[in-house]
Formats: structure tokens, C-alpha cells, sequence
């Protein structure tokens, strides 16, 4: 008999019986030498007034939420996972996979999931309209972790709320971690990134690239100096996978107090595998040089489905060759309806 069957017992004979009345099954053990003997309804040799699930067995009495509750009859993580599960680079997106299970005697409605990474400012939310009793689910949470942040572990906090039976507020919390790791592009923003004067920057940090088709990072330059100002734009770290291009051109003129726009087209090989990419813009002005880390998301060209062509064009032919056939009938029908014309007019009465 599984878990759930036995609880569902368990719980109908509660109903039945006053909780006063020790039952025909109910063990009874001494918590020591000449000491009185104690009820124990489980029998999982923890007697009821200590055992933190006195209806189920679990001599081991895990509670992982140490909410005082039993993991055998409580709602709990099973397992709290992040993909990848070693690192991730900075920059880049990562899941949080979580395993809940319902032990508790009623279904659970409006489950609300929050995974937060406070250190990186980081959150993200999703609900379960309904888990029933003893239901397991998994939800994946993605979070990105941000450009350039020291390498390192980052702690990941897990909470489930909802309102239990009572109508009380309820939330139980989980722990995990994510190693972030600073790739050779972030470090080189990191190392020597710099501000140009009064110069304010701003750039598309991500976008989704397509292979072989272009994506423009647009790129806003602000002069808020009383001089006119040249900007000279390179980019780094596109050699194994993508090609740019600059719209005006990598060398820019930006009148006093003034804006102007830098297109920056990015366009991935026929042959780079889907993915982020890294990449670093570099911004120069005299002697100071300013540096972007920008993330290019390759994404495959979809092949175009040809089913509907395909049928559209056999439908074609078929009503082509329809009109064609009722052409010729009537072409056919035409002609022998004048022969009989002109046959009746030549013929001779006598």
C-alpha cells in the first residue's frame, strides 16, 4: 500500500476517532528504564508527542524546511538543481530546476515560486495553480547572470508560498548555488574599462542572432562636452563565429551637446553552432577608450516549410488540368456541333 493510500486512511480514522483514543494499532513505548509507557501511532519508535509526523512513519523525522513539519507529510523541495550545474558565464542565462512534492492531506492552489540571487540582484517568479496531494513537480526558473561580476559562488534562494488549510500564510525556503565565472572578454572590460570625458554610451547589450542574416546593436552617443568630439569603434572577439559591420563607419563626429546613432551589424556564420557569444565593443576618444561586453544569442535559420507550397501547387495543376480538360470538351463539342451544321446544309433532297 503506498504512501498516499495510507494517509488518506489514517486520515478518515482521525476523523472517526477522537484524538484522545489511542486505537487497537497504536504502539505503546517507554522513552527509558521504569519510565511510563507513551503512545507511539505510527509505530516509528518516536512517540507522538515528539514525532514531527505522528500519523506516517519516519523514524529518521527529516524535515528539510525545518519548519517543524515532517518531509512525509509536509510540502517540500525533493530537489533544488541548477543547468548548467559546474558555472555559468557572466552574462550568461542559467535554470533553476526545482522538484516539489505535496505530502501534505490537501491539495496546494496558487503555489507561488520565487528564486532569488540577492548578491546579483537577481529574481525570478512563476505559480502552480494546483498541487494535488502526494503530486511531484518540476519548474524550470531562468535567470541571467549579469555581465562582469567577480567569479565566484553566488547564493541561490528558493521559496514556495501559498495559504495551507487554514488559511494561514505559508513559506517554505531552499538553498542552492551558481558559480559565475568572468570569460576572457569580460575581463578584458574589467581590466582596463574607462569612461570618455562627458561622454555618455548607450548600447543593445544582447540581441538574437540569425545565421547568415544580420542583427543591429544599436549604439546611442551623447556629447555633453562644449567641444565637438571623434569616436573611433573596434570589435572584439567575433573571429570564430560572426562578421560586423558599422553604419556610418567605425569613425563618428559628434557636434557639442549633441546625439547621434551607431549601428552595429552583427551576422553569425553559416557553420557557428546556436548559442551566446561574447563580444567586446571598444569606443575610443583620444587618448581614453571605453568597452562594452555585448552578448549575441545565435539562433538557427528555421528551414522553410514546404508542405504548404507543395500542396498549394498540386491543387494548382489539378484545377489547371480540370479547365484545360472542359476547354478541349467544349473545343470538341463546338467543332462537332458546326460539322453537323454544314453537313445538313450540303446534303441534297429529292
Amino acid at each position: 500500500m503506498n504512501k498516499c493510500v495510507v494517509w488518506g486512511v489514517i486520515v478518515f480514522l482521525i476523523t472517526v476517532l477522537s484524538l484522545s483514543v489511542v486505537s487497537a494499532q497504536t504502539c505503546m513505548i517507554s522513552t527509558g528504564i521504569g519510565n511510563r509507557l507513551l503512545p507511539d501511532t505510527d509505530c516509528d519508535r518516536v512517540i507522538d508527542m515528539e514525532d514531527n509526523c505522528p500519523f506516517i512513519a519516519n523514524p529518521m523525522q527529516r524535515d528539510a524546511e525545518r519548519n517543524g513539519l515532517g518531509d512525509v507529510c509536509d510540502l517540500y523541495f525533493e530537489s533544488i538543481n541548477t543547468q548548467p550545474s559546474d558555472f555559468v558565464y557572466n552574462g550568461r542565462a542559467f535554470n533553476t530546476v526545482i522538484t516539489l512534492q505535496n505530502n501534505r492531506d490537501y491539495n496546494i492552489r496558487n503555489l507561488k515560486i520565487r528564486v532569488l540571487v540577492p548578491e546579483l540582484n537577481l529574481e525570478s517568479v512563476q505559480y502552480i495553480d494546483n498541487l494535488e496531494v502526494c503530486d511531484i513537480k518540476t519548474i524550470e526558473l531562468m535567470l541571467r547572470a549579469p555581465q562582469c561580476v567577480p567569479t565566484g559562488y553566488y547564493k541561490i534562494i528558493v521559496e514556495a508560498s501559498f495559504t495551507n488549510m487554514l488559511g494561514d500564510k505559508e513559506a517554505i525556503l531552499g538553498l542552492t548555488s551558481i558559480r559565475v565565472v568572468s570569460d576572457q572578454y569580460c575581463q578584458m572590460v574589467i581590466e582596463n574599462n574607462q569612461t570618455i570625458g562627458n561622454t555618455i554610451i548607450d548600447v543593445m547589450q544582447i540581441q538574437d542572432v540569425y545565421q547568415v542574416t544580420e542583427a543591429v546593436f544599436p549604439i546611442r552617443i551623447t556629447n555633453m562636452e562644449s567641444s565637438d568630439k571623434e569616436y573611433i569603434f573596434s570589435i572584439t572577439g567575433l573571429d570564430d563565429w560572426g562578421n560586423s559591420r558599422l553604419e556610418p563607419g567605425s569613425l563618428i563626429i559628434v557636434p557639442s551637446n549633441t546625439e547621434s546613432m551607431m549601428n552595429l551589424y552583427i551576422r553569425a556564420k553559416k557553420d557557428s553552432a546556436p548559442g551566446e557569444r561574447n563580444f567586446v565593443v571598444s569606443v575610443q576618444s583620444g587618448n581614453e577608450i571605453q568597452r562594452f561586453l555585448l552578448i549575441a544569442n545565435i539562433k538557427q535559420t528555421g528551414e522553410v516549410d514546404k508542405t504548404f507550397l507543395w500542396m498549394f501547387t498540386l491543387r494548382i495543376v489539378l484545377i489547371s488540368g480540370l479547365i484545360l480538360l472542359i476547354l478541349v470538351a467544349l473545343f470538341i463539342g463546338i467543332k462537332k456541333y458546326f460539322t453537323n451544321i454544314k453537313s445538313e446544309q450540303n446534303m441534297q433532297y429529292y
